[in-house]
């Protein structure tokens, strides 16, 4: 009986050991993946949208719809970057404006989902003693999905009389990082945003 106990304990460790993996581990309060899943989604929305029209005027950039957003800085940042590689002008003062630009953020989040074909965690007692022990997450086939999404939205108003110019509704844009286990223990990723090594740089999309 002492053996069978042994034997439990044994495969038991030995899947602790093999079998769990963890993609969420960060020192930090938001980890890079999920910065930089919702830093590329603002990029293509702000990289799709079209000012030529606008290019060589003066523009007033009002940024009080972002108030909410936890990353209204970058947001303020890529958008004054692609303002000017459109050919607009920036200024704070409303008197020198031709027009007025109004930037809303409507979604700006990350979502996550897993999907697992195995078994969950088990918890075990041992019989006729106090000793419990757990064989853990089992997958043939787990998928963690992590997604991040943008919505944005753009009015364009003329600076002298706050006629409608132009607008920019509901421009979304979503990424994908996703962490996969076959078979306990092979993991591997597929995405569809960028991760510079050391000494490189991305290609950015604005």
């Amino acid at each position: 009986m002492k053996f069978f106990y042994f034997a439990v304990v044994a495969v038991a460790v030995s899947f602790s050991l093999n079998g769990c993996v963890n993609p969420r581990i960060t020192n930090t309060s938001r980890s890079a993946v999920e910065q930089n899943l919702l830093t590329s989604a603002v990029e293509r929305n702000i990289c799709s949208m079209r000012f030529e029209r606008f290019s060589g005027q003066t523009a007033l950039v009002d940024y009080s719809f972002l108030a909410s957003q936890a990353d209204k800085e970058y947001i303020q940042a890529a958008f004054y970057i692609h303002l000017y590689r459109s050919g607009i002008k920036i200024t704070a003062d409303k008197e020198n404006a031709d027009i007025v630009i109004r930037l809303a953020c409507g979604i700006h989040a990350t979502d996550d989902i897993s999907y697992n074909l195995g078994t969950p965690t088990l918890p075990i007692p041992l019989p006729y003693t106090d000793i419990s022990f757990a064989i853990p997450e089992i997958s043939l086939l787990k998928k963690i999905s992590r997604t991040g999404t943008s919505r944005l939205n753009v009015l364009v108003t003329d600076a002298k009389n706050n006629d409608y110019l132009d607008s920019l509704s509901s421009v979304n844009s979503r990424t994908v990082y996703n962490n996969w286990i076959v078979f306990f223990f092979f993991p591997f990723t597929s995405r569809d945003v960028e991760f510079a090594e050391p000494g490189e740089t991305t290609t950015h999309f604005f």
